[in-house]
């Protein structure tokens, strides 16, 4: 049952920034990051996002497919997302070459 569940952190709170120019990188910025999620089986994903300017936010599965996207976020949570096996997920952030965005970020199961 969901109410007996628990939170499980899977991506504790954290600070990151994203769009950094870094000239070894090809198109000179790092502007997109990727944080691989390890779900259970049954469980739901959710990710909280707290950025100083907006960040496009997806979240994708073992096949690859994208399950939830949402762009131009600033604050706020995406999902809970469903998952019926257990899986690998991928949480993609980005923003656009030569923009900047300081974020916290957190990822959970329930």
């Amino acid at each position: 049952m969901a109410i007996l569940r628990k939170r499980t952190p899977i991506l504790p709170v954290q600070s990151i920034t994203v769009g950094d120019f870094d000239p070894a990188l090809p198109g000179g910025y790092d502007n997109v990051k990727t944080f691989p999620l390890s779900v259970r089986k049954g469980r739901s994903l959710s990710v909280r996002v707290e950025a100083e300017q907006p960040v496009d936010v997806a979240v994708s599965g073992p096949d690859g497919r994208i399950l939830r996207f949402e762009e131009g976020m600033r604050s706020g949570t995406l999902g809970p997302i469903e998952f019926e096996e257990k899986c690998t997920a991928a949480l993609v952030i980005g923003v656009f070459r030569g923009d900047k965005s300081r974020l916290e970020l957190e990822a959970w199961t329930e």
